[in-house]
């Protein structure tokens, strides 16, 4: 009977889906990495002990506000709608949206583009008001210390270097990090200013400017009742005179368009209001103020976002010609109160440092780990660039081909994915380009790397041909250029027995699953006496492949009668080199 490669409740053959056949009766070898004595680490440190910052509940037991944050409450005559419609151009089926047809040989809607200006799917902010579901500070436009704004998670929040103390942000991103979120609605927000009078320059030009910081998204979200990732975060900016219509002086949106060769979206330009990441812009408008006009508003529409980026804007001002401006607002009159879903923990911590093995205002993590592998195992790094091989303070060092570490340890390091990796225990092997290349990381440098795991040689004289097995706990996060191969040699050569890729569609993908087991059917032919496994990672600045309790033995056809009798080899000894 031929066996065939499965993967215990998620098959594959080679990456592809199979049913399961076989099973491991006898096992030869086993070993999950415990006896391993794990070093201090070496760039991966521990900073002085610290109160991190945390997004919870504001109920939370083990965490406080934080102090002088935000408010919801502008300036005086100012107002925020999280109701917002646009001043009712909405389309809650997105029915008047241009269509995106897939190319396929059967061809699918992928997604709709909201008409200009038009809310689509949902008026307002989703959940809003709810104490579970949504991150307070920034339901709406808010007003938020512009360091407190950039603290809570930067991704380049910080450049927004002309902001001065307060600013105005509208941020979906950070909304939708507390609970359900937007709970697969979008989030569509308003902004007016209080009325400034401009009875003294009716007739004349006016000079309106603010600056501003803005980062695109669009079309990857679901809405929970379009079904379709229609969102397209879009910006825009009002006059209004005497309490009249809105009249836009400018708009832009998140539409990219498409030219991704290779894929079912069909090319398509970018919108003509296309707006790239502008993270830190002074904008400038010239504005005719009508005859007879008393007083001007200021409106800012945020609409159609889902957990994308934000608009934050500062430094707004109305002046005629080169006077000085007759109108400012920075927001500094407004009142922070404290925080309230975005805390600091009240139990300390060590900060982590990534950083060279001589930096002296951090110490080594202990017990974190080791490349010194079990008797007769090996790792081969030749397939690093020479550059980064070694402790040179050239990519982060514990993460420099297949490392035995911990759970904890990975974890501290900001793996944080890997907690969910609990078939895994004690000690467990990986493969982290993402952490590697963060010291020092370059092309060609310490991206992409090659790391080979070896078995030792293993004696399997013992079992008829076709029914040695490898058996093994995986933790396994995707994302296209990682990739992942299993090969066995019976002394004739390489033979590949598991490929496993990241690109979403291909027969080989292989998706992020965090703790599974893998049964794989090794087919060892006729008088083959000995075996050598090996475990293959690609990656470059990826995401990383764990491995624990990795079993070798004899196959049998399912249901088995067999239990698992343990012959495994005892690995004892073997020390770790310790860093200091």
């Amino acid at each position: 009977m031929r066996r065939h490669l499965a993967v215990l409740a998620v098959a594959g053959s080679m990456g592809a889906a199979c049913p399961t056949y076989a099973q491991i009766g006898t096992i030869l070898y086993q070993e999950n990495f415990d006896s391993i004595a794990l070093g201090d680490s070496v760039n991966e440190r521990r900073g002085p002990l610290s109160f991190a910052n945390l997004t919870a509940l504001a109920t939370d037991p083990n965490s406080a506000p934080r102090p002088n944050a935000y408010t919801h409450t502008g300036p005086v005559g100012w107002s925020v709608d999280n109701d917002f419609d646009n001043y009712g151009l909405f389309d809650p089926t997105n029915a008047l949206g241009t269509s995106v047809i897939s190319t396929d040989p059967v061809p699918a809607l992928l997604y709709r583009v909201p008409n200009l200006g038009y809310v689509v799917g949902n008026k307002g902010v989703g959940n809003k008001g709810s104490a579970a579901h949504g991150v307070d500070e920034w339901e709406g436009w808010s007003f938020a210390d512009k360091t407190f704004w950039a603290s809570v998670d930067d991704q380049s929040r910080s450049a927004f270097t002309s902001a001065i103390g307060n600013v105005a942000v509208a941020d979906a991103d950070e909304y939708d990090d507390l609970g359900d979120g937007l709970g697969g609605n979008y989030y569509n927000t308003g902004m007016t200013s209080a009325a400034v009078n401009v009875s003294a320059y009716a007739g004349q030009n006016l000079t309106f400017k603010f600056d501003s910081s803005w980062r695109a998204e669009s079309f990857d979200d679901d809405h929970v009742t379009l079904g379709r990732p229609d969102n397209n975060q879009t910006a825009i900016v009002y006059a209004i005179y005497d309490g009249g219509s809105p009249e836009p002086i400018d708009f832009w949106d998140s539409d990219a368009g498409n030219s991704n060769a290779g894929d079912t979206i069909p090319d398509r330009p970018a919108s003509d209001y296309y707006k790239p990441d502008a993270l830190n812009e002074n904008l400038s408008y010239n504005l005719a103020i009508p005859v007879g006009t008393t007083n001007v508003q200021f409106a800012f529409g945020f609409i159609n976002a889902a957990n994308d980026w934000w608009w934050a804007v500062d430094n707004l001002s109305l002046a005629q010609g080169a006077n000085p401006a007759f109108w400012t607002e920075g927001f500094e009159s407004v009142t922070l109160g404290p925080s309230t879903n975005e805390r600091v923990s009240t139990v300390a911590a060590f900060a982590k440092v990534t950083g060279l093995n001589t930096d002296a205002g951090s110490t080594p993590y202990p017990n974190a780990f080791s490349h010194t592998v079990p008797a007769g195992w090996n790792i081969d790094n030749s397939g690093i660039p020479a550059a980064a091989i070694g402790d040179n303070n050239i990519g982060v060092f514990e993460w420099e081909g297949w490392s035995v570490t911990t759970r904890a340890f990975s974890a501290f390091a900001s793996q944080t994915s890997l907690n969910n990796f609990t078939k895994g225990s004690g000690n467990i092997v990986i493969a982290d380009s993402d952490e590697f290349d963060d010291l020092a990381g370059a092309d060609g440098v310490t991206k992409p790397i090659t790391t080979v795991l070896e078995s030792p040689i293993i004696d399997i004289s013992s079992l008829a041909a076709g029914t040695l097995a490898l058996q093994f706990d995986s933790s396994w996060q995707d994302e296209e250029g990682q990739l992942a191969a299993i090969t066995v040699d019976y002394g004739a050569g390489e033979v590949i027995v598991l490929n496993w890729n990241s690109i979403s569609g291909d027969p080989l993908f292989h998706g992020t699953n965090l703790d599974e087991t893998v049964l794989v059917d090794l087919d060892n032919p006729a008088g083959a006496t000995t075996a050598k496994v090996r475990f293959k990672y690609t990656g470059g600045n990826n995401w990383f492949w764990a491995l624990d309790n990795v079993q070798i033995g004899a196959a049998v056809p399912e249901p088995a009668s067999l239990g698992l009798v343990a012959l495994g080899l005892a690995v004892a000894g073997a020390t770790a080199r310790r860093r200091r």
